[in-house]
């Protein structure tokens, strides 16, 4: 994951047009979008496990619920699309 995340920023310094200085990260900037990209994926395979189950997934995660739903709606994340049609 990580070094997915380091491969991608160095294609984009690597393709931007940009000077070099404007393209630097810090490491809590890395560590920051590596945390909410594993946080995302996390939740979109705990409610795909639950079929779309906020509840459950919320157990599964070991999250309170409401912070599952905030978590959901920060990253635009429905449960709908997880549920069997």
């Amino acid at each position: 994951m990580v070094r997915d995340l380091r491969g991608s920023i160095r294609a984009m310094v690597r393709s931007s047009d940009r000077p070099q200085e404007e393209l630097r990260f810090s490491l809590r900037e890395i560590a920051g979008r590596a945390a909410a990209e594993a946080e995302r994926q996390a939740i979109r395979l705990a409610l795909r496990a639950t079929r779309g189950n906020k509840s459950e997934a919320a157990r599964l995660l070991r999250v309170d619920y409401k912070t599952l739903h905030l978590k959901m709606k920060q990253y635009g994340i429905s449960a709908g699309q997880f549920r069997p049609s």
